[in-house]
């Protein structure tokens, strides 16, 4: 008996020990997975100020082919 004993208690370290480590694994994953959502985020709000700048020099080149068009035109 004594070393069935042992062996659950063995058994019952290993299993804490496992489970300290997954833990430690998932707190991990989280924080990971937290801080690429938040670059993420980062990244889709420079895209948007990208798109709206290239938005805003396509109107004024539009504009500017415009005029040099009406100015060749005259």
């Amino acid at each position: 008996m004594d070393r069935l004993k042992v062996a659950l208690e063995r058994l019952d370290v290993a299993i804490d020990h496992l489970d300290a480590a997954f833990d430690h694994h998932k707190a991990r994953v989280f924080a990971e997975r937290d801080e690429l959502a938040r670059a993420l985020a980062v990244a889709q709000e420079a895209e948007a100020e990208a798109r709206a700048v290239a938005d805003n020099v396509s109107a004024r080149l539009d504009t500017a082919i415009d005029r040099l068009q009406t100015v060749l035109e005259d």
